[in-house]
């Protein structure tokens, strides 16, 4: 983890009304691809609220991810992955790596999110 201070007036635009895609990823008894996917869009929630419903969705044995959705300057969606990435992809970097390893170890232990 690195942490920069910054000056938060640098940015010039806010979203009140983001929208995260949680996916499911159901194995076959191993850790390695191909996974079953199952896809949903959580919107009029936060982080904390998708990282929970994920949670509370995955099975024993599977995998989760969460992405925010986003558009480009000419309207084509993109995804900003938050938690994890995705499970059917192959690593071509230290961080995909990194992001499929943390995946493997939050799937045996869940993130304590307090109820509201």
């Amino acid at each position: 983890m690195r942490v920069d201070a910054v000056d938060e007036r640098d940015s010039v635009w806010e979203d009140f009304r983001p929208v995260y895609r949680v996916y499911l990823f159901h194995g076959t008894g191993s850790d390695e691809p191909p996974w079953t996917t199952s896809t949903v869009d959580i919107r009029d929630a936060d982080i904390i609220d998708a990282v929970g419903w994920a949670q509370s969705h995955v099975g024993d044995g599977d995998l989760y991810a969460v992405a925010l959705v986003g558009a480009d300057g000419e309207g084509r969606t993109g995804l900003t992955w938050l938690v994890g990435t995705d499970a059917n992809s192959e690593p071509l970097t230290g961080t995909e790596e990194a992001l499929h390893r943390r995946m493997r170890e939050l799937r045996d232990r869940r993130i304590r999110l307090e109820e509201r």
